[in-house]
């Protein structure tokens, strides 16, 4: 009896240790499910969370109302002022004295000073009339700073407006080019026509700079290229002399030649 008990304590025992064993293994392989089924969820809200344009704007647009109403406030405004401002060319303004911190510093404490020492004002000019002046010059600065500030907003929506409108652009144009690479009926006539903006056009200039000549020159000394420069100087004695450049640079793919001839005087 004593050996059925042991016997039934040993099968006790082991079997205990199998389920043990059991657990342990199948403990971590349900962690590493349960992670995996999190990873995928966290990802698919990630891509989902993703917004619909590409950069979109902080600031909410501008109603269309609201633009119609700035459009009629300025306008009438300007308006306003046109019965009272004159019309001045760059070198009338340049002619006028403008006024800066420092000078406006002067007026004001030139003012200060004719407060208290009026005998010494011109007959033509009292102190009224100097105190109006000066009023009549700070409100109109003042506003002038509160059209700048305007000014400065509007720019910003401006900006901010050309950079969406552009960026809408491009996109097209990458979709067009990469339906004319793929020789999409229509698309190839829209690429062609929108990839004229992105080339770059050579400035040609009437006479070669100096710093080309110098170039034409290193090149021929070194004999990169084939060509001809001769520069023939007439130094003026009573009247305009002349100058005659000619520069023939003859390159692998192209033939370059400019002669400028004209009179200067020193």
């Amino acid at each position: 009896m004593a050996k059925k008990k042991t016997v039934a304590t040993k099968k006790e025992s082991t079997a205990k240790k199998l389920t043990a064993k059991k657990t342990t293994v199948k403990k971590p392989a349900a962690k590493k499910k349960t992670a995996k089924a999190q990873t995928g969820v966290v990802s698919i809200k990630m891509l989902s969370a993703k917004p619909s344009t590409r950069r979109p704007p902080n600031n909410p647009d501008v109603p269309q109302g609201t633009i119609d109403e700035l459009n009629t406030a300025l306008n009438s405004l300007k308006n306003k002022l046109d019965d009272y401002s004159q019309h001045l060319r760059a070198l009338d303004r340049m002619r006028l004295n403008g006024v800066g911190i420092r000078k406006l510093g002067f007026i004001e404490r030139a003012y200060e000073l004719a407060l208290e020492n009026g005998e010494f004002l011109p007959h033509y000019l009292t102190i009224e009339r100097f105190g109006n002046d000066l009023q009549y010059f700070i409100d109109f600065r003042s506003l002038v700073d509160l059209t700048d500030q305007i000014r400065e907003k509007l720019w910003n929506i401006t900006i901010q407006s050309a950079d969406i409108a552009y960026t809408d652009a491009l996109e097209f144009y990458a979709s067009v080019r990469e339906a004319a690479k793929r020789r999409v009926d229509a698309a190839e006539t829209i690429h062609r026509d929108l990839s004229v903006f992105f080339k770059r056009r050579r400035m040609e200039t009437e006479e070669p700079t100096e710093m080309k000549l110098k170039h034409d020159v290193n090149s021929l000394i070194h004999g990169k290229h084939d060509g001809k420069i001769v520069v023939e100087n007439i130094r003026p004695k009573l009247t305009g002399g002349k100058r005659k450049v000619i520069d023939e640079t003859f390159r692998d793919t192209a033939q370059f030649k400019d002669t400028v001839e004209g009179d200067f005087t020193e």
